[in-house]
């Protein structure tokens, strides 16, 4: 028999630093399954990254899309902005007006009244005559 297939005999000693023992057959593993599990999970993760760079470049392109519809109605707004002022352009409107048949006005006039209306509160509701003193009361008064 050669030394490796030769039975081992137990030797006891009562040395107490030396704690050694037979050791028997060593347990069957399941390196397969083990190896399917890692290559699932690897997958799965691998899969997963992807999914994601996917999705992160169609929103990339989305906010890309976004950003030129912003700058083409910022563009848009600008030149509206522009047609604006040059429409509330005071020579444009003078000239749209002569065109239209408009005079330029002459100076500004004030009407001043020769008596005050009630609405001023400086006239009396009813003149002696029991009617009321300004026939346009109802039309300026305050309790219209």
């Amino acid at each position: 028999m050669s030394a490796l297939t030769a039975p081992r005999k137990h030797v006891h000693t009562d040395d107490p630093q030396r704690h050694l023992e037979v050791v028997g057959e060593p347990q069957k593993r399941h390196t397969l399954l083990f190896a399917l599990l890692i290559i699932a999970v690897l997958g799965g993760a691998v899969f997963g990254t992807v999914t994601l760079n996917a999705l992160a470049a169609a929103d990339a392109v989305q906010a890309r899309e976004l950003d030129r519809r912003v700058d083409e109605a910022e563009r848009v707004y600008a030149q509206l902005v522009a047609d604006v002022a040059a429409l509330e352009d005071p020579a444009r409107i003078r000239a749209a007006a002569t065109e239209l048949g408009l005079v330029p006005g002459g100076p500004g006039r004030h009407v001043q009244l020769a008596r005050n209306l009630p609405a001023d509160g400086a006239v009396s509701e009813l003149d002696g005559a029991g009617r009321t003193a300004d026939p346009l009361k109802p039309v300026l008064s305050v309790e219209r």
